[in-house]
């Protein structure tokens, strides 16, 4: 009954995820509508947090939550965020200007750090395809990614984003994958992605053209992420984790000794990683990857990101909300 009630909430959360099912449907959410204030939304579904250079947190979730603090995370301010879609994901090209995309393909832009935000795109039917992912090389040039092959640009800073259909990518049985997760390898200046059914691509050109790699499995990836050492690290359903150290053309299974979904991998510093999953999980790693102990939370609390504040903290958002790591 257990190992039933733990898959059923594993899917229900990778569904709220990748759109399948929305938050949204539950009530009556018209896409001109503000996020209300929430007292308890550092308690709500977040899917996402960043730390500015200045050291200010900004995390988003469920409802258009945008919650900021600029006190190592000791308390939270709310924003007020025209739009209430669920909001997957942050980036910040500098300490002021930064993008955060959702479900309902929406596209919000600060121009002050956080402060406020304005939408940029958005799509008012519920059913569209939902973004999961965004980055951008300087100011004006950059893409979202999403469901069913969901590709948006931009050349002028987001003032405008135009749909591209990328054919290179598309799988011939089942035609484009959702795209999951995009990541930059600073020392070889390219980008990855990686989605559903083991997607995986390169592009050496900033995103404008895309080659397929080679995948070691077939289940879906959540998350690609590039390491400070120059080695890539791609994970997702089943526990199911890979490193490759020649940008993608072959990978090694990492042993992670659980079955739980992996969300994220975020590296604390030069040494340590830690990679966030479905079911509390935890993967810890003190050697840049080589080896994972498996921790897992008492309270089995789906989870989405974690981040090191300035200060040495590590929190972790999901399913209810800012939480610390249990030491």
């Amino acid at each position: 009954m257990l190992a039933q009630l733990t898959c059923h909430l594993l899917r229900v959360f990778i569904m709220i995820i990748i759109g399948v099912i929305t938050l949204e449907s539950f009530a009556d959410q018209a896409q001109d509508k503000s996020s209300f204030a929430a007292p308890k939304a550092k308690e709500r579904l977040l899917m996402d947090i960043k730390q500015l250079a200045s050291g200010r947190l900004i995390t988003v979730g469920e409802r258009g939550h945008i919650l900021v603090s600029d006190d190592q995370g000791n308390s939270w301010q709310q924003k007020t965020v025209h739009t209430q879609a669920l909001l997957t994901k942050l980036f910040f090209v500098n300490e002021k200007l930064g993008w955060a995309v959702g479900h309902q393909q929406t596209i919000l832009v600060s121009r002050d750090g956080g402060e406020s935000w304005q939408i940029q795109h958005t799509a008012n039917d519920v059913s569209q395809p939902a973004l999961f992912d965004v980055w951008f090389s300087d100011e004006q040039n950059g893409f979202a990614v999403g469901a069913y092959g969901l590709y948006l640009a931009t050349e002028d800073g987001g003032q405008s984003w135009q749909p591209i259909y990328q054919e290179r990518l598309a799988d011939d049985e089942i035609g484009l994958p959702h795209f999951y997760s995009i990541s930059y390898d600073k020392q070889t200046r390219q980008l990855f992605m990686a989605g559903e059914l083991g997607f995986l691509a390169k592009s050496i050109d900033k995103g404008q053209t895309w080659e397929k790699l080679t995948s070691p499995y077939h289940g879906s990836f959540f998350n690609i992420a590039s390491l400070e050492n120059g080695h890539l690290m791609v994970m997702g359903l089943r526990g199911h984790l890979f490193r490759s150290t020649d940008s993608g053309e072959n990978w090694q299974p990492i042993e992670t000794n659980t079955i739980s979904g992996l969300q994220e991998l975020t590296q604390l510093d030069d040494k340590q990683i830690i990679i966030v999953g479905s079911d509390g999980t935890l993967l810890i790693s003190d050697d840049v990857g080589e080896n994972f102990k498996l921790r897992q939370r008492s309270d089995r609390v789906h989870l989405a990101h974690a981040l090191k504040t300035l200060d040495g903290k590590i929190l972790l958002v999901g399913v209810e909300g800012i939480m610390p790591l249990e030491q």
